[in-house]
Order: structure tokens, then C-alpha cells, then sequence
């Protein structure tokens, strides 16, 4: 199994403080969260991304990057809105492809529930004319990019729900990274494994209780993970498992969590 962390910008240490944590850990991959507010200011500045470079290179993690996600909406009606947004990602991705980052994850966004339900149609065609530039620029830098399924919400949600991932991704030409915990606030986890397998590249877990997306340690909510892990074992293998809390206590019991309930079955 690739086992790796995600990092968060609610946690109160530096990005080192971080990286030092995830290496007592023993995982292989780490997930760098580009809301942090060291890394956002970094994203204009070339001699900064050179300094993250070489703060990420003393270490021996594979990194994955995951794009600016707050106040951040591809899918916006307002056409500032969205442009700036459409920036911040293709910053973002040339972020990844300078510190040697191996794939980057994204959210759509979404429509605000105070407009009416029939601008869905147009606030999906604005997702999809921005992804497709985003796609583009990933591919001319080698840098593998990713779409993330989105959580219950009460706006529209355009990348919740399994069907709606596959539009996407059929009319942008990207890869998924199933977020495990948001699927379970929609409906049934298979549903994303059984009709997107073959794009699913990255796996974001964490626990909730199917209501909300709480980030709660593995095995504090309602999601059946030893049944998961026994479900999916054959391409658990190959596919990183990027566990994803908000405290540095539920990364820790997630770990612990996963070994006990997958590693000492592969021995």
C-alpha cells in the first residue's frame, strides 16, 4: 500500500513542523495543501517556490499538490470571479511542476444556492471552459491533474455525485481523486468505484457520519474501512491512500488504524 498525509491549513506548525511530523509517521507520499498561507504567498513568487524546493528535497517524500480550494470557484457566474480562480489554479499547477510535484488535485466548485436551479447548466459550462485551460497547461508541464469529488452541500454541487465526475472528466480528459469521506455524505462509496475505476489515480480518507464532511479519524464514523480496504485490496496496492484529518491526533489514529486493518493482512 502508498500510504501518505495530507496536509491542512487549520494545523499550527510551518510547513517543516509538517514535513517533520509526516516523516516519524513513515508514509511515502504527502499531500501539500496550497491554502496554507506560507505556500499561497509563494505561488507569484519564483526565489519562494525555490526555497519550498529545496525545504521538500531534504526529504524522501513523493509529493502530490492540492490546489487553493477556499474562496476559490471555477464554476462561478461572476466572470471576475472565475478568472481569478482560473489564475490561482494555473498558478497552482506551475507550482506543482516546479517543486518536481507529482500530481495535483482540484476542486470544480460550486453554484450558490441563491440562484436559481436552472443556471446549473451554465455554471457547469464555466467549470468545464476553465478545467479544460487548466488541463492543458498540467499536460504541456507533465504534471498529472486531477479533478476531487465534492462533498453534501446545500449550494449545487457539480462534482458530488458519481455521474457528475464522469461528465467531467469525459469532456476535460483529466483523472479523479476520490475523496472517500465526501462520497459518503452523497450516496454509496461503490458507486465512484464501480463507474470510475479506471480514472481513479489518488484516494483521499477520512470518517464521518454520511450527514457531513467532518475529517474525522478513521473508524469515529460510520464508514465500514475494513470492508472498504477488503473490497478494494487488488488496486489499493497501486493507488496512494492519502489520509486526510485536521489534527495531527486523527492522522496519527488513522495510521495506526490502516496498518492494523490492512498491512498485517498483506504479511
Amino acid at each position: 500500500m502508498i500510504l501518505g498525509v495530507a496536509d491542512h491549513p487549520s494545523f499550527e506548525v510551518s510547513l517543516e513542523g509538517f514535513l517533520r511530523f509526516a516523516s516519524k509517521l513513515k508514509v511515502s507520499v504527502v499531500e501539500l495543501k496550497l491554502d496554507r498561507p506560507e505556500l499561497l504567498s509563494a505561488l507569484s513568487k519564483t526565489s519562494m517556490i525555490i526555497r519550498i524546493k529545496d525545504l521538500l528535497s531534504s526529504y524522501t517524500f513523493k509529493y502530490f499538490v492540492h490546489a487553493p480550494s477556499i474562496d476559490i470557484n471555477l464554476a462561478s457566474l461572476n466572470p471576475s470571479l472565475r478568472e481569478a480562480s482560473e489564475k490561482t489554479l494555473l498558478k497552482a499547477v506551475d507550482f506543482a511542476a516546479k517543486t518536481n510535484a507529482e500530481l495535483l488535485v482540484s476542486h470544480v466548485g460550486r453554484l450558490s444556492r441563491d440562484y436559481p436551479r436552472k443556471l446549473v447548466k451554465k455554471s457547469m459550462e464555466n467549470a468545464i471552459y476553465s478545467l479544460e485551460t487548466i488541463v492543458q497547461a498540467s499536460n504541456d508541464l507533465g504534471v498529472l491533474f486531477t479533478i476531487e469529488n465534492d462533498h453534501k452541500s446545500s449550494d449545487y454541487v457539480l462534482a458530488g455525485y458519481s455521474e457528475q465526475i464522469r461528465f467531467l472528466i469525459e469532456n476535460v480528459g483529466c483523472k479523479f481523486t476520490l475523496d472517500v469521506g465526501h462520497a459518503n455524505t452523497v450516496g454509496k462509496i461503490e458507486d465512484f468505484t464501480k463507474l470510475l475505476d479506471k480514472f481513479i489515480v489518488n484516494i483521499h480518507i477520512h470518517d464521518n457520519n454520511g450527514i457531513e464532511d467532518e475529517h474525522l479519524p478513521i473508524g469515529k464514523g460510520s464508514i465500514n474501512f475494513v470492508e472498504m480496504f477488503e473490497t478494494m485490496k487488488g488496486w489499493l496496492r497501486k493507488r496512494p491512500l492519502i489520509i486526510e484529518c485536521h489534527s495531527f491526533a486523527g492522522i496519527t489514529k488513522s495510521i495506526e488504524f490502516v496498518k492494523q486493518s490492512f498491512l498485517s493482512k498483506q504479511r
